[in-house]
């Protein structure tokens, strides 16, 4: 973690200057891979891979159980089955996660250590970031290339756009709700406090925004928005998520009836929340809610520099 060193010719003399070239990189390095590698002998790597290939499998076995069919299925209706799993399950992942990466430091009395070598705060920040980003994607990719390649194998469908898509989108998903889970952990004083402020934050995000935007535009008597916001907010609901596969079963290339409904609009709304702009990006060809990449990769940056400035702007005025 030293900087490297560098001779400069000053009046005939050698100067030996220290140089940081390389050394931010360096430092940031060791400490995401130490955060890695203390989830990972922990067991926290190993048992989210498992749970999530466990969890990946059954619903792709069992997703057509509410038409009555049950076995393997293609790339298409597998992403229909797996959207309410990821957009419940990798967000309080994410979330739990990032929720003690700070607060555990500090409980610990470690954090004085690390700092005590030399490594600035903003260095310290982003490596404890990116270990959890690591340490996030490691199970989620490997569960999702295992589950990819069973699918395609088992039921011999080569359209794998949509299951990629999901895989990408819920990955994106969880490092937001990571950032968000590493600013409670920053504000926090506890560990129980900020396990709290996560599920509460779960909570806000998956069930509380859309009934609060949707009573929002009604009472300001927005149909067109309100509309908008009940078929992507119940798109993936069992009563839907039956009809989307119905419609996939009676006839493969027609739309859901909701299609095209909201070709016309911007949709900028979902951005306000993360788990709002996932579903109407993995919904878009049976729902027609079109979503534009500028805006999804936009509103991702936004959010993950927005909770990252926060955190850095805290962590710099902590009290140690």
């Amino acid at each position: 973690m030293n900087a490297c060193p560098s001779i400069v010719l000053q009046g005939g003399a050698r100067v030996v200057r220290r140089t940081s070239v390389g050394s931010a990189a360096q430092q940031v390095g060791l400490i995401s891979i130490k955060e890695f590698s203390d989830r990972f002998r922990s067991g926290w790597v190993l048992a989210c891979m498992l749970v999530w290939l466990g969890a990946i499998a059954l619903t792709s076995f069992f997703g057509l159980l509410q038409i009555g069919r049950i076995g393997a299925q293609g790339f298409e209706r597998t992403v229909l089955s797996l959207l309410n799993l990821v957009q419940y399950l990798i967000p309080l992942l994410g979330l739990l996660l990032g929720h003690d990466l700070l607060v555990n430091e500090v409980e610990e009395r470690t954090l004085r250590l690390i700092l005590a070598t030399g490594i600035s705060r903003p260095r310290v920040l982003l490596g404890k970031f990116l270990g959890g980003c690591l340490t996030l994607a490691v199970p989620l990719i490997s569960g999702f290339i295992v589950a990819g390649v069973v699918v395609g194998l088992a039921a011999r469908d080569s359209s794998v756009a949509p299951f990629l898509r999901l895989a990408g989108s819920g990955l994106a998903l969880g490092i937001v709700f990571l950032g968000l889970g590493l600013l409670i952990s920053t504000y926090s004083r506890t560990r129980v406090q900020a396990l709290v402020l996560a599920l509460l934050t779960w909570c806000l995000a998956i069930f509380v925004f859309d009934l609060v935007a949707l009573a929002f535009l009604v009472s300001t008597k927005s149909p067109v928005a309100a509309r908008e916001i009940e078929i992507i907010c119940d798109a993936t609901h069992v009563n839907s998520s039956a009809d989307l596969h119905s419609d996939l079963q009676n006839a493969p290339s027609s739309k859901s009836p909701a299609a095209g409904a909201l070709r016309s609009s911007s949709l900028g709304w979902v951005a306000l929340n993360p788990v709002d702009l996932f579903r109407a990006v993995n919904l878009e060809a049976q729902t027609g809610a079109a979503v534009s990449p500028w805006t999804g990769l936009l509103a991702t940056t936004g959010w993950l520099a927005t909770v990252l400035a926060a955190s850095l702007w805290k962590f710099k005025r902590m009290d140690l």
